[in-house]
């Protein structure tokens, strides 16, 4: 499964902090746009039913001192933004 990361700022904090992350492993793959990353996203179990590695993602971000200031966007691939809730 893929996920694209929108931020303007901390981009390379953030792409180091997720592929320190172990389960579920995020893989940079590319820069999709100036300020959005695109990265593959595999669990240890194999298992991706029922798992949200976007907001996974988002969390891990938010608990950084510098992360929780920031703006951010973190979509699954293919998914559009209606800036309404998912699922």
């Amino acid at each position: 499964m893929k996920i694209n990361f929108f931020s303007a700022l901390q981009k390379d904090k953030i792409k180091a902090l997720l592929e320190a992350n172990e389960d579920p492993k995020y893989v940079y793959l590319k820069d999709t746009k100036p300020n959005e990353m695109q990265f593959e996203v595999t669990y240890a179990d194999g298992v991706e039913a029922g798992k949200d590695p976007a907001g996974y993602a988002k969390k891990l971000v938010q608990k950084q001192p510098w992360g929780a200031a920031l703006y951010m966007r973190v979509l699954i691939d293919g998914q559009a933004f209606t800036g309404g809730k998912v699922g």
